[in-house]
């Protein structure tokens, strides 16, 4: 029904759906249509769509590419040709396109001035290519920064409510009392309860129902209603009450399937940084801008606890790096001078960095991690559509069969025809192919945003389903299947010469200068004993042997600590 909605619109030249998460990917040309009509267009046929994301509305990039103009002295056909190939060469976030002129001896660069100026390019031309160039006009000289501040302000996000609506408990409460009709007697009045329990959970159904009707299509509402309103007409008044209640109660679980999966890919989303703290190509300032601004070649200040705002290179400084939201190790990495680091991954340590972008935000690995997980999302497996054809030819079926058992029979006499439309109505709920069309998308996106939370990233559902026919799985061990932290679990002592509480004394003292993973284990294991180094204990001689443990002098006393080498 969306599709058939949007597809026609000019200017949409793309649409993705994710039906367990509902939320519709829409690529358009914004000037021919805008994502808020494309909204008013599904609202009109009652969808109740917002529009999450904009695009038009992003800031985007800004450009650092200038354009710069060179002369060079009368060559030779093939130097030019070598110039030519020297150009090509250069990646493209540093030089765009180029135009040489040889009859005229002119050469035009279109290049990225923060990753390399028109003075080295003159100057590499000269020795790698052997032609003297000399810079006409520099337009990085002219070049006017203009970024847009962050505005600072948080996403306001929706809140829904994890309680059902108040109309489907009253439909629920008022159908229970009706079930009481069903002791007889004096009780049998209560099953004009029922009607009161219906006039509470239909409308929103028989809304849905008629909306999807008059675009000439059935679907799960469509049933229930037809169900409903037939089992009031027979005054099966617990019947009609029942169906009302629980299609709504079936509604609101399949809400908070959906709104799992809808949190477990806005926590993913919210890896993306906001915004960076960017030095002003000309004046040397730092300023606050959207990481989405940020050219390639800009220098940004990343300070402790920041999230790094782009893929760059580490230019000054050094500090540790969280790295666990994109590679899922737990234990920080350090990183120095000329070391890459990743576009939503957070300094951890006790010092700010500088970084020089080397990708624009929406191009680093954060921004790409989120589009494999909504595409992988929407990608449908062969399930789902073989699902999804299915209930297309099946519910036109059944409805059309139920039809004729609710009609054709009363020709045979009024018992007969009261009897088989009530056969026909159980016929409608019964066969309804909605645990087939909600089940099987929720099943999958629940399963890839459960694994995108915990780091893991599947590319669609068959890919999902293909996981069921693997037989061994090989892991990468540390901060995957374990914390990457050692403890100290069990120490035994051997021998009577020593008493735990010294051998732990001799062990802290021993393995605090050690740079070896297991060390800090030992002393903090000594910690949690209550054990603490004597202050008359003295070191010397310490000394790392490799492969095979410490050793060390403690008050004249030789100590070695290490493995079974040592």
């Amino acid at each position: 029904a969306i599709q058939s909605i949007v597809e026609p619109l000019e200017g949409v030249t793309g649409v993705m759906i994710n039906v367990t998460s509902k939320m519709v990917y829409i690529e358009h040309d914004s000037s021919v249509v805008s994502a808020q009509r494309i909204c008013d267009n599904l609202n009109e046929e009652g969808f109740g769509a917002r529009v999450e994301y904009d695009f038009s509305n992003d800031t985007g990039t800004v450009s650092s590419f200038v354009t710069s103009t060179f002369s060079f002295e009368s060559t030779t056909p093939s130097s030019l040709e070598k110039l030519k190939s020297y150009l090509e060469i250069i990646p493209e976030d540093k030089v765009e396109q180029f135009n040489i002129e040889g009859a005229a001896n002119h050469l035009t660069i279109v290049h990225n001035p923060l990753v390399i100026s028109a003075i080295t390019l003159s100057n590499e031309i000269s020795q790698k290519v052997g032609i003297e160039a000399e810079v006409l006009s520099d337009g990085n000289e002219g070049k006017v920064w203009e970024f847009p501040e962050a505005n600072g302000k948080e996403v306001l996000k929706e809140k829904q409510s994890r309680w059902m609506r108040p109309t489907v408990i009253f439909s629920g409460f008022f159908w229970i009392i009706s079930m009481l009709s069903l002791i007889g007697g004096n009780w049998e009045y209560l099953k004009y309860v029922g009607l009161i329990s219906v006039a509470f959970g239909l409308p929103p159904i028989a809304i849905k129902a008629c909306r999807t009707l008059r675009r000439f299509q059935f679907d799960a509402n469509c049933l229930m209603m037809f169900a409903t309103l037939g089992a009031v007409a027979l005054q099966e008044f617990n019947e009609a009450a029942a169906i009302a209640f629980l299609f709504s109660l079936s509604e609101w679980l399949e809400f908070r399937a959906t709104n799992r999966a809808r949190k477990a890919l806005s926590a993913i989303v919210d890896l993306r940084p906001e915004q960076a703290n960017l030095i002003h190509p000309q004046t040397k300032k730092m300023i606050v801008v959207p990481a989405t601004a940020v050219p390639v070649g800009a220098m940004v200040c990343v300070r402790c606890g920041d999230k790094i705002p782009c893929d760059g290179i580490v230019v000054e400084g050094s500090a540790v790096v969280d790295e666990s939201s994109l590679t899922g190790e737990s234990r920080p990495v350090q990183k120095h001078l000329n070391d890459e680091v990743s576009g939503g991954t957070v300094n951890a340590g006790n010092s700010q960095i500088m970084v020089q972008t080397t990708r624009s935000s929406e191009d680093s690995a954060v921004s790409r991690l989120i589009r494999l997980v909504e595409e992988a999302q929407a990608n449908r497996s062969d399930t789902e559509k073989l699902v999804d054809s299915f209930a297309r030819v099946y519910t036109p079926v059944i409805v059309f069969a139920a039809l004729c058992m609710c009609t054709i029979p009363w020709g045979w006499g009024r018992e007969i025809g009261r009897q088989w439309t009530e056969m026909g109505l159980v016929l409608v709920v019964i066969a309804c192919p909605c645990s087939l069309i909600i089940s099987t998308p929720v099943a999958y996106v629940a399963g890839l945003a459960a694994t995108a939370q915990n780091g893991i990233l599947i590319k669609g559902g068959a890919h999902l389903e293909a996981l069921g026919n693997i037989g061994k799985v090989y892991f990468d061990k540390t901060g995957t299947l374990t914390e990457g932290q050692f403890k100290l679990l069990h120490l035994e002592i051997v021998g009577q010469a020593y008493s735990r509480k010294q051998i732990l004394e001799y062990l802290a003292l021993m393995e605090e200068r050690a740079s070896h993973p297991l060390a800090q284990a030992l002393v903090d294991g000594a910690k949690a004993e209550g054990v603490a180094i004597p202050k008359s204990f003295w070191v010397k001689d310490h000394t790392f042997l490799p492969g095979e443990g410490i050793s060390g002098v403690v008050n004249g006393l030789q100590v070695f600590a290490g493995n079974e080498r040592l």
